[in-house]
């Protein structure tokens, strides 16, 4: 399970290195790609390959054909580096609105590792925890 919250360097090439905890839940076959709320994510293979079944159809409709091709063409294979750094692509920092050099946010999201932004991490973050007892109350209670 990933959980915490860690600043990284974003260097001028678009690299980052994961959080060595997550590095390690993190097995060979996963990828990095967009996700909701214009963060990136990555996937462990399990979540891929069930993502990917999902989007599997000999017939999408219009909305499983935008994302899979929103999800597919912003992908990457998960290859850290001997420093355990992944190199962001470009349409990765450009669509999620992460510069170089700058600091980026890699999160826990339980079965899943996000990287955001750190500007928009802040605000995001700000206003989620403002509002935790609702979004509480309404996920886990069902009000």
């Amino acid at each position: 399970m990933f959980t915490g919250a860690h600043r990284v360097r974003v260097d001028d090439k678009g690299r980052l290195a994961i959080p060595a905890s997550f590095r390690k839940q993190l097995p060979e076959g996963s990828y990095v790609s967009v996700s909701q709320d214009s963060a990136l994510a990555i996937y462990p293979p399990d979540l891929w390959d069930a993502l990917a079944q999902e989007l599997r159809s000999p017939l999408p409709g219009p909305d499983q054909r935008a994302l899979a091709r929103t999800l597919y063409s912003m992908s990457e294979a998960f290859e850290p580096d001997g420093q355990g750094r992944i190199t962001l692509g470009m349409e990765q920092r450009r669509v999620t609105g992460i510069e170089t050099p700058s600091t980026a946010v890699v999160i826990g999201m339980g079965s899943r590792v996000e990287i955001w932004p750190e500007a928009r991490w802040d605000s995001y973050n700000a206003d989620a925890q403002g509002r935790f007892t609702e979004f509480a109350d309404r996920v886990i209670s069902g009000r």
